[in-house]
């Protein structure tokens, strides 16, 4: 697969979305060992993170195919951290919508509007964001915004912002995981006519629930077959959450071409029918999994239960040392 309006295939796209979640101060390594990315990619923009860190995304440049790629973090790994709960908060899809500025009805969800000031705000160590990143970009160099889970939501928003800034460069999108960020009038920004129109795609396992919401809530009623099933506590949430996009006139729309992956179930399941549902989802969500059903080797680092970001080798040495979930441990 090819991203659109770049040579940027989704092995390597969804592998820089996944080194986002590592630790900032080790990205630059990740991008010159990951043998996927072939040694091309070098740090272009690495913002310090803020305290606490709550969104999060650097650049990599490809000078030989003059392709510059903003991969943006998804949902910070630790529960114990602030961070993790204002980020769980961009991910909700309820409260007040924020307008688009000059495009009618088009709204984006009040948490994907917080996610991208946040990211705007973002700056490295000589005080420049990342527009100023963009704009030092030779005109030919084409720009392709990623993300996964929480970052997949942000990546089409973010294009958007950016070619709307740069209307004379070459922008695309490619999102891993995403949930709709905003109403059907703000897809029709990505439609026919517009300056995205086919360079904006949607990657998503089949089996992952996430990327399912906003727009397809009920969809996800009745994973997985033959098993597990969430019964009926899961499909009262998914009911009642469905209602209540309804009532509140959402109207959530999917952006961009839909790229589907085929899911599998992992072979053995725990006994209890409700864990087994819940740790299925996070494995579906998981971006390892998204690079095995890519073909991509997996992260240099581990995601555990959403709490721990650590070096594989370093992983439960971090744990041990710390009694407590970690994040951003690293051997380094």
């Amino acid at each position: 697969m090819t991203s659109a309006a770049a040579a940027v295939d989704d092995a390597q796209l969804m592998t820089l979305a996944g080194i986002a979640y590592g630790d900032p101060a080790r990205i630059a390594g990740y991008l010159a060992e990951a043998t996927v990315l072939d040694g091309a990619w070098s740090l272009g923009w690495l913002p310090v993170p803020p305290d606490p860190p709550v969104n999060f995304a650097f650049a990599a440049r490809n000078m030989e195919a003059d392709v510059a790629v903003v991969a943006i973090r998804g949902t910070y790994p630790n529960p114990l951290s602030p961070a993790y709960w204002s980020d769980a908060s961009q991910d909700s899809p309820f409260g007040p919508m924020s307008p688009w500025p000059g495009s009618g009805d088009a709204k984006i969800g009040g948490g994907t509007a917080a996610g991208l000031k946040g990211l705007l705000e973002l700056t490295d160590g000589s005080g420049a964001a990342l527009q100023s990143f963009v704009g030092s970009l030779p005109p030919s160099t084409t720009l392709v915004v990623t993300g996964h889970s929480l970052g997949g939501t942000l990546a089409p928003v973010l294009a958007l912002i950016l070619a709307e800034t740069f209307q004379d460069r070459p922008v695309a999108a490619t999102s891993y995981a995403g949930m709709t960020p905003g109403n059907a009038a703000f897809a029709a920004l990505f439609g026919p006519g517009s300056r995205l129109d086919g360079k904006v795609r949607r990657v998503y396992n089949t089996l992952d629930t996430v990327a399912y919401g906003w727009d397809a809530v009920l969809q996800t009623r009745g994973f997985y077959d033959p098993a597990p099933k969430g019964g009926a506590v899961v499909d009262a949430f998914l009911l009642a959450t469905a209602a209540r996009l309804d009532a509140g006139g959402y109207d959530y729309g999917a952006v961009g071409t839909p790229v589907p992956l085929e899911g599998t179930l992992r072979p053995e399941q725990p006994d209890c029918t409700l864990i087994a549902y819940m740790l299925e989802n996070l494995h579906q969500h998981l971006p390892d999994t998204y690079l095995a059903l890519l073909g991509a080797p997996p992260l240099p680092f581990s995601i555990l239960f959403g709490t721990i970001v650590a070096d594989k080798p370093a992983t439960e040495l971090a744990r041990a040392e710390t009694g407590l979930p970690v994040a951003y441990a690293s051997t380094a």
